[in-house]
């Protein structure tokens, strides 16, 4: 005859496919970690991007109209480049506060990041 710890047979019961609640707790601080590291690393991305996007600009503003016409994207375009890699950013870190810990909560931060990259190779590309 055996006798059980009632928190042994509580455990016992809280299992799920052979996983515990403590596996279960793991695995979800190692998303939420991985999420907040993705997300937090939209804040430099989106720094190179306005460095890249400034830098740019500057790269011709000794060219005038009669000289290299047609250089560079419009006013709106350059602005939207420039101004939506800090917006990108900040959506990323709020939207995280609520999808860190769900499953695939991870994608918010890698679709951020891929969004940072199309914005510096459409800016590398239009100047």
């Amino acid at each position: 005859m055996s006798v059980q710890n009632p928190q042994t047979a509580e455990l016992a019961h809280e299992t799920s496919g052979g996983r515990t609640r403590q596996d279960e707790d793991s695995g979800r601080t190692r998303r939420a970690i991985v999420n907040w590291v993705l997300a937090l690393l939209t804040v430099p991305a989106a720094i190179l991007v306005v460095v890249f996007a400034i830098g740019a600009a500057m790269s011709m503003a000794g060219c005038s109209a009669p000289a290299c016409p047609g250089m560079g994207p419009s006013g709106f375009v350059y602005g939207v480049l420039l101004y939506g890699a800090p917006v990108i950013s900040v959506l990323t870190l709020v939207i995280s506060i609520f999808t860190a810990f769900r499953r695939y909560g991870f994608i918010v931060p890698v679709i951020a990041l891929a969004l940072l990259l199309a914005d510096f190779a459409t800016i590398a590309a239009l100047f």
